[in-house]
């Protein structure tokens, strides 16, 4: 096993025993609505490691670290915690972070398929563009899930919020972009 698989393997596993953990402990606490949320994005992630595997994808670790805090600060500060109903600021910022983090994670999957290196502009609207569509996508999932499940607090309690959440992704996309393009990110394949 090489050093890469170590890593991910050791980052998934942290990531489920903590996930499972965090969903014993919402279980406890009587939030059966939250753990369907939890159970959503920690499936993601491994599906994700799954096909990483059989499709012999690579992802950079230090974005893996972050899709992974992303995915765990929603699960443990925004549901164990219950930020996302006590503190008007937590989802501005997970906004921000989880775009900025699941754009890179796009990027650097979009051009493993292209097979062939971008330019620097090209980067620059690849990486706003895959943000950008990710946290619309969020968004339409958060009315549907508010549509269809009525869940208290809702997701979007008002067009505010959503105005806020987009402004949110613009600024994580941005950062993501400018971040990709510049020399400290560590893959030069990337």
């Amino acid at each position: 096993m090489n050093r890469y698989n170590v890593s991910m393997l050791s980052i998934t596993t942290l990531f489920i025993v903590s996930q499972i953990l965090l969903t014993f402990e919402l279980a406890r606490q009587g939030h059966f609505d939250y753990i369907r949320s939890v159970m959503v994005t920690t499936s993601f992630w491994l599906i994700y490691t799954f096909s990483e595997a059989r499709y012999r994808w690579r992802m950079n670790n230090y974005v893996s670290v972050l899709v992974v805090l992303t995915i765990m600060s929603d699960s443990f500060f925004g549901y164990y915690l219950d930020f996302y109903a006590t503190s008007t600021i937590f989802d501005k910022i997970q906004h921000v972070f989880g775009t900025y983090a699941f754009s890179l994670f796009a990027y650097i999957l979009v051009v493993q398929l292209l097979g062939n290196p971008v330019s620097r502009s090209f980067k620059i609207i690849l990486v706003v563009c895959l943000g950008l569509s990710i946290g619309a996508f969020y968004e339409i999932l958060e009315f549907l899930t508010d549509q269809i499940s009525h869940p208290v607090p809702p997701s979007q309690p008002s067009l505010l919020d959503t105005d806020l959440d987009l402004i949110g992704d613009v600024l994580g996309a941005v950062l993501a972009a400018l971040h990709a393009t510049s020399r400290t990110f560590i893959n030069e394949k990337f």
